[in-house]
Protein backbone atom coordinates (compact mmCIF):
# COMPACT_ATOMS: atom_id res chain seq x y z
CA UNK A 1 0.00 0.00 0.00
CA UNK A 2 1.49 3.36 -1.04
CA UNK A 3 1.32 6.59 0.91
CA UNK A 4 -2.04 8.30 0.46
CA UNK A 5 -1.22 11.74 -0.93
CA UNK A 6 -3.78 14.40 -0.02
CA UNK A 7 -3.88 18.15 -0.80
CA UNK A 8 -2.47 20.32 1.97
CA UNK A 9 -4.56 22.77 3.92
CA UNK A 10 -3.69 26.45 4.07
CA UNK A 11 -2.29 26.01 7.58
CA UNK A 12 -0.11 23.07 6.51
CA UNK A 13 1.29 24.98 3.57
CA UNK A 14 1.97 28.25 5.33
CA UNK A 15 1.12 31.77 4.11
CA UNK A 16 4.03 32.19 1.68
CA UNK A 17 3.45 28.93 -0.19
CA UNK A 18 -0.34 29.39 -0.14
CA UNK A 19 0.00 32.80 -1.76
CA UNK A 20 1.98 31.26 -4.64
CA UNK A 21 0.00 28.06 -5.32
CA UNK A 22 -3.17 28.22 -3.22
CA UNK A 23 -6.69 28.21 -4.57
CA UNK A 24 -6.63 31.91 -5.46
CA UNK A 25 -3.04 32.09 -6.73
CA UNK A 26 -2.73 33.56 -10.24
CA UNK A 27 -1.42 31.17 -12.98
CA UNK A 28 1.83 33.12 -13.50
CA UNK A 29 2.75 32.53 -9.85
CA UNK A 30 2.05 28.81 -10.17
CA UNK A 31 4.20 28.74 -13.28
CA UNK A 32 7.07 30.43 -11.41
CA UNK A 33 6.88 27.81 -8.66
CA UNK A 34 6.77 24.92 -11.12
CA UNK A 35 9.89 26.26 -12.79
CA UNK A 36 11.71 26.79 -9.49
CA UNK A 37 11.81 30.56 -9.99
CA UNK A 38 9.59 31.61 -7.07
CA UNK A 39 11.21 33.71 -4.32
CA UNK A 40 10.41 31.25 -1.55
CA UNK A 41 12.52 29.88 1.31
CA UNK A 42 13.52 26.18 0.93
CA UNK A 43 10.75 24.76 3.11
CA UNK A 44 7.98 26.74 1.39
CA UNK A 45 9.35 25.97 -2.08
CA UNK A 46 9.28 22.23 -1.40
CA UNK A 47 5.74 22.43 -0.02
CA UNK A 48 4.57 24.46 -3.01
CA UNK A 49 6.13 22.03 -5.50
CA UNK A 50 4.44 19.15 -3.70
CA UNK A 51 1.08 20.93 -3.87
CA UNK A 52 1.44 21.43 -7.61
CA UNK A 53 2.40 17.77 -8.05
CA UNK A 54 -0.72 16.41 -6.42
CA UNK A 55 -3.31 19.14 -6.98
CA UNK A 56 -2.88 21.34 -10.03
CA UNK A 57 -5.53 21.35 -12.76
CA UNK A 58 -3.33 23.34 -15.14
CA UNK A 59 -0.91 20.46 -15.70
CA UNK A 60 2.17 21.77 -13.91
CA UNK A 61 2.58 18.70 -11.69
CA UNK A 62 5.22 16.89 -13.73
CA UNK A 63 7.20 20.08 -14.26
CA UNK A 64 7.14 20.64 -10.50
CA UNK A 65 8.45 17.11 -9.92
CA UNK A 66 11.31 17.66 -12.37
CA UNK A 67 12.15 20.96 -10.67
CA UNK A 68 12.38 19.18 -7.32
CA UNK A 69 14.97 16.75 -8.65
CA UNK A 70 17.10 19.60 -10.01
CA UNK A 71 17.14 21.70 -6.85
CA UNK A 72 20.56 22.37 -5.28
CA UNK A 73 21.45 20.15 -2.29
CA UNK A 74 21.49 23.16 0.03
CA UNK A 75 17.82 23.91 -0.71
CA UNK A 76 16.76 20.26 -0.30
CA UNK A 77 18.74 19.94 2.91
CA UNK A 78 17.39 23.19 4.29
CA UNK A 79 13.80 22.18 3.59
CA UNK A 80 14.20 18.70 5.06
CA UNK A 81 15.65 20.27 8.18
CA UNK A 82 12.20 21.63 9.08
CA UNK A 83 10.82 19.23 11.75
CA UNK A 84 7.24 20.17 10.83
CA UNK A 85 7.45 19.31 7.14
CA UNK A 86 4.24 17.47 6.14
CA UNK A 87 4.62 13.67 5.70
CA UNK A 88 3.35 13.88 2.12
CA UNK A 89 6.20 16.17 1.15
CA UNK A 90 8.70 13.72 2.63
CA UNK A 91 7.17 10.89 0.60
CA UNK A 92 7.26 13.03 -2.54
CA UNK A 93 10.96 13.75 -2.06
CA UNK A 94 11.83 10.11 -1.32
CA UNK A 95 9.94 8.83 -4.33
CA UNK A 96 11.43 11.27 -6.81
CA UNK A 97 14.97 11.04 -5.42
CA UNK A 98 15.06 7.31 -4.68
CA UNK A 99 18.74 6.95 -5.67
CA UNK A 100 20.16 9.89 -3.69
CA UNK A 101 21.47 8.44 -0.46
CA UNK A 102 22.18 11.79 1.22
CA UNK A 103 18.60 12.96 0.63
CA UNK A 104 17.07 9.65 1.68
CA UNK A 105 19.02 9.71 4.94
CA UNK A 106 17.43 13.05 5.84
CA UNK A 107 13.98 11.70 4.98
CA UNK A 108 14.43 8.46 6.93
CA UNK A 109 15.64 10.36 10.01
CA UNK A 110 12.86 12.96 9.83
CA UNK A 111 10.49 12.85 12.85
CA UNK A 112 7.35 13.07 10.67
CA UNK A 113 8.16 10.46 8.04
CA UNK A 114 5.23 8.07 7.59
CA UNK A 115 5.51 4.29 8.02
CA UNK A 116 4.22 3.74 4.48
CA UNK A 117 6.94 6.04 3.17
CA UNK A 118 9.59 4.06 5.03
CA UNK A 119 8.26 0.81 3.57
CA UNK A 120 8.40 2.27 0.05
CA UNK A 121 11.92 3.57 0.65
CA UNK A 122 12.94 0.15 2.00
CA UNK A 123 11.91 -1.56 -1.22
CA UNK A 124 13.99 0.69 -3.47
CA UNK A 125 16.82 2.32 -1.51
CA UNK A 126 20.60 1.77 -1.81
CA UNK A 127 22.59 -0.34 0.62
CA UNK A 128 23.53 2.43 3.05
CA UNK A 129 19.90 3.38 3.62
CA UNK A 130 18.99 -0.30 4.07
CA UNK A 131 21.50 -0.45 6.93
CA UNK A 132 20.11 2.74 8.44
CA UNK A 133 16.53 1.45 8.32
CA UNK A 134 17.58 -1.88 9.83
CA UNK A 135 19.08 -0.10 12.83
CA UNK A 136 15.69 1.31 13.85
CA UNK A 137 14.35 -1.93 15.34
CA UNK A 138 11.53 -0.24 17.25
CA UNK A 139 10.12 1.23 14.04
CA UNK A 140 10.21 -1.89 11.87
CA UNK A 141 9.04 -4.24 14.58
CA UNK A 142 5.96 -2.03 14.89
CA UNK A 143 5.50 -1.84 11.10
CA UNK A 144 6.57 -5.19 9.56
CA UNK A 145 6.11 -3.97 5.97
CA UNK A 146 9.53 -2.32 6.36
CA UNK A 147 11.13 -5.71 7.09
CA UNK A 148 9.29 -7.34 4.19
CA UNK A 149 10.42 -4.61 1.81
CA UNK A 150 14.05 -4.76 2.88
CA UNK A 151 14.08 -8.54 2.48
CA UNK A 152 12.94 -8.11 -1.12
CA UNK A 153 15.37 -5.29 -1.91
CA UNK A 154 18.51 -6.77 -3.53
CA UNK A 155 20.54 -3.84 -2.19
CA UNK A 156 19.92 -5.02 1.38
CA UNK A 157 22.81 -7.17 2.52
CA UNK A 158 21.92 -10.82 3.17
CA UNK A 159 23.30 -10.75 6.70
CA UNK A 160 21.15 -7.73 7.55
CA UNK A 161 17.99 -9.13 5.97
CA UNK A 162 18.33 -12.50 7.71
CA UNK A 163 19.06 -10.93 11.08
CA UNK A 164 15.91 -8.79 10.82
CA UNK A 165 13.76 -11.76 9.73
CA UNK A 166 15.00 -13.92 12.59
CA UNK A 167 14.36 -11.21 15.18
CA UNK A 168 10.89 -10.48 13.78
CA UNK A 169 9.98 -14.18 13.98
CA UNK A 170 11.28 -14.47 17.55
CA UNK A 171 9.21 -11.42 18.50
CA UNK A 172 6.07 -12.98 17.02
CA UNK A 173 5.75 -10.38 14.26
CA UNK A 174 3.29 -11.38 11.53
CA UNK A 175 5.31 -11.13 8.31
CA UNK A 176 3.44 -11.28 4.99
CA UNK A 177 6.24 -12.65 2.81
CA UNK A 178 4.92 -15.28 0.37
CA UNK A 179 7.48 -17.81 1.61
CA UNK A 180 7.47 -16.98 5.31
CA UNK A 181 6.47 -20.53 6.26
CA UNK A 182 9.44 -21.91 4.31
CA UNK A 183 11.73 -19.43 6.08
CA UNK A 184 10.42 -20.51 9.49
CA UNK A 185 10.90 -24.20 8.68
CA UNK A 186 14.44 -23.63 7.43
CA UNK A 187 15.33 -21.68 10.57
CA UNK A 188 13.72 -24.37 12.72
CA UNK A 189 15.86 -26.96 10.97
CA UNK A 190 18.96 -25.10 12.05
CA UNK A 191 19.79 -22.98 9.01
CA UNK A 192 22.95 -21.02 9.69
CA UNK A 193 23.03 -17.28 10.21
CA UNK A 194 24.58 -15.42 7.29
CA UNK A 195 27.82 -13.75 8.35
CA UNK A 196 28.69 -10.30 6.94
CA UNK A 197 31.68 -11.93 5.22
CA UNK A 198 29.22 -13.94 3.09
CA UNK A 199 27.38 -10.90 1.76
CA UNK A 200 29.64 -10.50 -1.25
CA UNK A 201 29.16 -14.14 -2.30
CA UNK A 202 25.38 -13.77 -2.14
CA UNK A 203 25.45 -10.56 -4.17
CA UNK A 204 27.62 -12.24 -6.78
CA UNK A 205 25.24 -15.20 -6.96
CA UNK A 206 22.34 -12.83 -7.66
CA UNK A 207 23.97 -11.80 -10.90
CA UNK A 208 23.92 -8.57 -12.87
CA UNK A 209 20.44 -9.19 -14.26
CA UNK A 210 18.82 -8.97 -10.82
CA UNK A 211 20.42 -5.62 -10.07
CA UNK A 212 19.56 -4.33 -13.56
CA UNK A 213 15.97 -5.39 -12.97
CA UNK A 214 15.97 -3.49 -9.68
CA UNK A 215 17.34 -0.39 -11.40
CA UNK A 216 14.45 -0.53 -13.88
CA UNK A 217 12.01 -0.73 -10.98
CA UNK A 218 13.55 2.31 -9.26
CA UNK A 219 13.48 4.29 -12.52
CA UNK A 220 9.79 3.46 -12.96
CA UNK A 221 9.07 4.43 -9.35
CA UNK A 222 10.78 7.80 -9.79
CA UNK A 223 8.53 8.61 -12.76
CA UNK A 224 5.27 7.34 -11.23
CA UNK A 225 2.48 9.83 -10.75
CA UNK A 226 0.31 10.53 -7.73
CA UNK A 227 -1.51 7.40 -6.59
CA UNK A 228 0.48 5.07 -8.85
CA UNK A 229 1.77 2.08 -6.91
CA UNK A 230 4.61 0.37 -8.77
CA UNK A 231 4.94 -3.39 -8.14
CA UNK A 232 8.54 -4.59 -8.67
CA UNK A 233 7.44 -8.00 -9.94
CA UNK A 234 5.43 -6.36 -12.72
CA UNK A 235 8.52 -4.78 -14.28
CA UNK A 236 9.37 -6.80 -17.38
CA UNK A 237 12.47 -8.96 -16.98
CA UNK A 238 15.23 -8.73 -19.54
CA UNK A 239 16.21 -12.03 -21.21
CA UNK A 240 19.14 -13.77 -19.55
CA UNK A 241 22.11 -15.00 -21.54
CA UNK A 242 21.79 -18.23 -19.55
CA UNK A 243 18.16 -18.98 -20.42
CA UNK A 244 19.17 -21.46 -23.12
CA UNK A 245 21.00 -23.79 -20.73
CA UNK A 246 19.67 -27.36 -20.41
CA UNK A 247 19.42 -27.35 -16.63
CA UNK A 248 17.89 -30.81 -16.39
CA UNK A 249 20.96 -32.20 -18.14
CA UNK A 250 23.42 -30.15 -16.09
CA UNK A 251 21.80 -30.48 -12.68
CA UNK A 252 20.10 -33.84 -12.99
CA UNK A 253 16.45 -34.53 -13.54
CA UNK A 254 15.45 -36.14 -10.27
CA UNK A 255 13.75 -34.25 -7.50
CA UNK A 256 16.23 -35.72 -5.03
CA UNK A 257 19.33 -34.38 -6.79
CA UNK A 258 21.57 -32.67 -4.30
CA UNK A 259 21.99 -29.22 -5.78
CA UNK A 260 24.10 -28.16 -2.84
CA UNK A 261 27.03 -29.99 -4.43
CA UNK A 262 29.23 -28.62 -7.18
CA UNK A 263 28.32 -29.59 -10.71
CA UNK A 264 29.77 -32.98 -11.60
CA UNK A 265 32.53 -32.62 -14.14
CA UNK A 266 32.57 -36.30 -15.15
CA UNK A 267 30.47 -35.86 -18.31
CA UNK A 268 31.83 -37.34 -21.56
CA UNK A 269 34.23 -35.03 -23.30
CA UNK A 270 32.52 -32.75 -25.80
CA UNK A 271 33.99 -31.80 -29.15
CA UNK A 272 36.58 -29.06 -28.98
CA UNK A 273 34.90 -25.65 -28.95
CA UNK A 274 36.11 -22.30 -30.10
CA UNK A 275 37.87 -20.25 -27.36
CA UNK A 276 34.95 -17.80 -27.14
CA UNK A 277 32.43 -20.60 -26.71
CA UNK A 278 34.62 -22.22 -24.07
CA UNK A 279 34.81 -18.92 -22.18
CA UNK A 280 31.02 -18.53 -22.33
CA UNK A 281 30.49 -22.06 -21.02
CA UNK A 282 32.91 -21.35 -18.18
CA UNK A 283 30.95 -18.26 -17.21
CA UNK A 284 27.70 -20.23 -17.25
CA UNK A 285 29.24 -22.96 -15.14
CA UNK A 286 30.47 -20.37 -12.65
CA UNK A 287 26.99 -18.89 -12.32
CA UNK A 288 25.46 -22.31 -11.68
CA UNK A 289 28.10 -23.12 -9.07
CA UNK A 290 27.59 -19.78 -7.33
CA UNK A 291 23.88 -20.46 -6.98
CA UNK A 292 23.97 -24.15 -6.09
CA UNK A 293 26.70 -23.64 -3.47
CA UNK A 294 24.71 -21.06 -1.49
CA UNK A 295 23.47 -21.97 2.02
CA UNK A 296 19.76 -22.72 2.35
CA UNK A 297 18.66 -19.34 3.73
CA UNK A 298 20.44 -17.55 0.91
CA UNK A 299 18.85 -19.81 -1.70
CA UNK A 300 15.43 -19.13 -0.18
CA UNK A 301 15.94 -15.39 -0.50
CA UNK A 302 17.39 -15.64 -3.99
CA UNK A 303 14.29 -17.60 -4.98
CA UNK A 304 12.30 -14.43 -4.25
CA UNK A 305 14.77 -11.93 -5.75
CA UNK A 306 16.12 -13.80 -8.75
CA UNK A 307 15.11 -13.70 -12.38
CA UNK A 308 13.88 -16.57 -14.54
CA UNK A 309 17.33 -18.18 -14.66
CA UNK A 310 17.81 -18.23 -10.89
CA UNK A 311 14.27 -19.53 -10.45
CA UNK A 312 14.79 -22.29 -13.00
CA UNK A 313 17.87 -23.46 -11.07
CA UNK A 314 16.45 -23.19 -7.57
CA UNK A 315 13.11 -24.85 -8.29
CA UNK A 316 15.13 -28.03 -8.93
CA UNK A 317 16.81 -27.79 -5.53
CA UNK A 318 16.62 -30.85 -3.28
CA UNK A 319 15.56 -28.69 -0.34
CA UNK A 320 11.77 -28.42 -0.35
CA UNK A 321 11.75 -24.97 1.23
CA UNK A 322 13.95 -23.58 -1.54
CA UNK A 323 11.81 -25.05 -4.33
CA UNK A 324 8.57 -23.88 -2.71
CA UNK A 325 9.99 -20.39 -2.26
CA UNK A 326 10.48 -20.23 -6.02
CA UNK A 327 6.96 -21.27 -6.93
CA UNK A 328 5.50 -18.88 -4.32
CA UNK A 329 7.42 -15.92 -5.71
CA UNK A 330 5.22 -13.19 -7.18
CA UNK A 331 7.77 -12.87 -9.98
CA UNK A 332 6.89 -16.25 -11.52
CA UNK A 333 5.23 -15.58 -14.87
CA UNK A 334 2.50 -17.63 -16.51
CA UNK A 335 4.85 -19.15 -19.07
CA UNK A 336 7.14 -20.32 -16.27
CA UNK A 337 4.24 -21.86 -14.36
CA UNK A 338 3.17 -23.72 -17.50
CA UNK A 339 6.71 -25.09 -17.99
CA UNK A 340 7.02 -26.06 -14.32
CA UNK A 341 3.68 -27.90 -14.46
CA UNK A 342 5.04 -30.07 -17.26
CA UNK A 343 8.34 -30.88 -15.52
CA UNK A 344 8.13 -34.36 -14.02
CA UNK A 345 11.48 -33.88 -12.28
CA UNK A 346 10.13 -31.27 -9.87
CA UNK A 347 9.03 -32.25 -6.39
CA UNK A 348 5.49 -33.32 -5.51
CA UNK A 349 5.19 -30.25 -3.27
CA UNK A 350 5.89 -27.83 -6.12
CA UNK A 351 3.40 -29.54 -8.45
CA UNK A 352 0.81 -29.66 -5.68
CA UNK A 353 1.20 -25.93 -5.10
CA UNK A 354 0.81 -25.15 -8.79
CA UNK A 355 -2.39 -27.22 -8.80
CA UNK A 356 -3.87 -24.93 -6.12
CA UNK A 357 -3.12 -21.52 -7.67
CA UNK A 358 -6.48 -20.27 -8.92
CA UNK A 359 -5.03 -17.55 -11.14
CA UNK A 360 -2.90 -20.12 -12.98
CA UNK A 361 -5.70 -22.66 -13.32
CA UNK A 362 -7.33 -20.34 -15.84
CA UNK A 363 -4.56 -21.38 -18.25
CA UNK A 364 -5.63 -24.32 -20.37
CA UNK A 365 -2.10 -25.52 -21.17
CA UNK A 366 -1.20 -25.53 -17.49
CA UNK A 367 -4.18 -27.75 -16.65
CA UNK A 368 -3.25 -30.13 -19.47
CA UNK A 369 0.35 -30.27 -18.26
CA UNK A 370 -0.81 -31.02 -14.72
CA UNK A 371 -3.04 -33.87 -15.92
CA UNK A 372 -0.09 -35.38 -17.79
CA UNK A 373 2.28 -34.94 -14.83
CA UNK A 374 2.26 -38.07 -12.61
CA UNK A 375 3.14 -35.96 -9.55
CA UNK A 376 -0.13 -34.03 -9.68
CA UNK A 377 -2.49 -35.17 -6.89
CA UNK A 378 -4.95 -37.65 -8.42
CA UNK A 379 -8.02 -35.77 -7.19
CA UNK A 380 -6.78 -32.55 -8.82
CA UNK A 381 -5.87 -34.30 -12.06
CA UNK A 382 -9.34 -35.86 -12.21
CA UNK A 383 -10.90 -32.42 -11.83
CA UNK A 384 -8.73 -30.88 -14.54
CA UNK A 385 -9.54 -33.79 -16.86
CA UNK A 386 -13.11 -32.51 -17.07
CA UNK A 387 -11.89 -29.28 -18.65
CA UNK A 388 -9.84 -30.80 -21.47
CA UNK A 389 -10.70 -30.85 -25.17
CA UNK A 390 -11.52 -34.24 -26.76
CA UNK A 391 -8.19 -34.54 -28.60
CA UNK A 392 -6.31 -33.90 -25.35
CA UNK A 393 -8.42 -36.42 -23.45
CA UNK A 394 -7.36 -38.94 -26.10
CA UNK A 395 -3.76 -37.99 -25.44
CA UNK A 396 -4.24 -38.55 -21.71
CA UNK A 397 -5.93 -41.91 -22.25
CA UNK A 398 -2.90 -43.14 -24.16
CA UNK A 399 -0.28 -41.81 -21.76
CA UNK A 400 1.87 -44.40 -19.98
CA UNK A 401 3.30 -41.95 -17.47
CA UNK A 402 0.19 -41.20 -15.42
CA UNK A 403 -1.71 -43.17 -12.78
CA UNK A 404 -3.77 -46.03 -14.22
CA UNK A 405 -6.96 -44.68 -12.65
CA UNK A 406 -6.53 -41.36 -14.45
CA UNK A 407 -5.87 -43.07 -17.79
CA UNK A 408 -8.96 -45.22 -17.34
CA UNK A 409 -11.08 -42.15 -16.53
CA UNK A 410 -9.82 -40.50 -19.71
CA UNK A 411 -10.68 -43.60 -21.75
CA UNK A 412 -14.22 -43.61 -20.32
CA UNK A 413 -14.67 -39.96 -21.28
CA UNK A 414 -13.32 -40.65 -24.74
CA UNK A 415 -15.81 -43.49 -25.23
CA UNK A 416 -18.71 -41.41 -23.88
CA UNK A 417 -18.07 -38.70 -26.48
CA UNK A 418 -18.07 -41.07 -29.44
Amino acid sequence: MAFDHQPLSQDEMGPAAWKMVGADAPPPMRQMVAGGMAPLPPRDLLVALYHLWIDDPTGLGEQAAKTLVGLPPAIIGGALGDPNLPPGVLDFVARRMARKEDVLELVVRHPRVDDESLAAISRACPEGICDLLAENQQRWLAFPAIVEALYQNPNCRMSVAQRMIELAIRQGVDLKLPNIEEIKIALGDGAAQTAPAQDAAFKQAMGREVMAQHDRYVATLEQAGVGEDVAPEEIREAPSELDDLDLDALLGGGATDDLSLPIDGSEPEAPTEAPQEEAEEEVKGDRLSQITMLPVMQKIRLAMLGNSFERSVLIRDSNKQVALSVIKSARVKENEAIAFAANRALSHDVIRHIATRKEWLKLYQLKLNLVLNPKTPLSSAMTFLNHLHPHDIRKVSRSRNIPAALAKAAKRKEQQRR
